[in-house]
């Protein structure tokens, strides 16, 4: 469904992301675990290119939601000039010549030529999906709720999906009424955002993604700026979500919420996957010293 190829994100001189590698199948729960900093969050703006990359790709249901990266195509980089003149200069075979090329980054888009970046044009417009239609597909719940305030919520619900024409405004209506219905806020569908609790803001942020009819869902931090009391039922929304089989990837300081649910655990230290596995291996048995390190502080 997702896969992440060499990503790399800097801001500055400052590195983020540091060749990140990661496959997301249909169905999976996947929840990232790492220290503040570690790139958690960032990695997840990637996905649904609220920031975009330094470099490497992400692809989403064989779409490509970035740019391309010559270096990870073979065929792309056989095509350049620098590379038919290490051929013709040297005795390497072709395959010692493109690691030579990947590891020293030597393409260089002005210097190869029209045609090469002809290549990589109709390349990317072969593949690429614009993010529009993604973000349609790829649903996000942030740290703060982010609902429109002069808005009641059940507007809040249905001005996504009426304003992209995903759907009639009666339609939206009775999806929205629906998942109010199940969370048990429909009565507050006339209420304003500053009427509610910050439990049940998330709870209408989370949903309010789902009225997109999304196939992922994306959660940095949902319960982080919740009081204590209130995490319990946003986590609880989520679950409800796994049995559903919503695809997700969470990124969490709730070690016994994602021991629960997560099919799989990554972590994450300076911008790098250090280790991943099943929850069990994780928690009961990480080989990795910073992973134990980490989670001896928050266990």
């Amino acid at each position: 469904m997702i896969i992440i190829n060499n990503l790399y994100k800097k801001f500055g001189n400052k590195e983020i992301l540091n060749g990140i590698n990661l496959t997301i199948n249909q169905g999976e729960k996947v929840v990232i675990i790492g220290s503040s900093g570690s790139g958690k969050s960032t990695l997840l703006r990637c996905i649904n290119q609220l920031e975009i990359p330094t470099s490497g790709e992400v692809w989403f249901n064989n779409y490509l939601l970035t740019g391309v990266d010559p270096y990870l195509h073979d065929d792309i980089i056989k095509s350049s000039k620098t590379f038919n003149k290490k051929v013709t200069e040297s005795n390497l075979d072709e395959e010692k010549i493109i690691k030579i090329i990947k590891k020293e980054k030597l393409l260089r888009p002005k210097i190869e030529g029209k045609e090469f970046n002809k290549l990589l044009k109709n390349f990317y417009q072969r593949h690429h999906l614009s993010i529009d239609l993604a973000r349609q597909k790829i649903g996000m719940c942030f740290q703060h709720f982010n609902l429109f305030n002069n808005l009641t919520i059940i507007e809040n619900l249905t001005l996504a999906p009426v304003e992209l024409k995903l759907m009639s405004k009666e339609q939206a209506v009775i999806n929205a009424s629906e998942l109010l219905n199940r969370i048990g806020l429909y009565d507050k569908k006339d209420e304003y955002p500053s009427k509610l609790s910050g439990g049940q803001k998330q709870r209408i942020a989370i949903i309010r993604s789902l009225c997109m009819n999304p196939e992922i869902m994306l959660f940095d931090e949902p319960t982080s700026a919740l009081d204590p009391e209130m995490v319990g039922e946003v986590l609880e929304l989520m679950k409800e979500l796994t049995s559903l089989g919503m695809t997700m990837v969470i990124v969490t300081h709730e070690m016994a919420f994602a021991r629960e649910i997560a099919n799989r655990i990554i972590f994450m230290d300076e911008g790098s996957i250090l280790e991943e596995g099943t929850p069990e291996t994780i928690f009961n048995n990480p080989k990795n010293s910073r992973t134990k390190e980490f989670l001896s502080k928050v266990l």
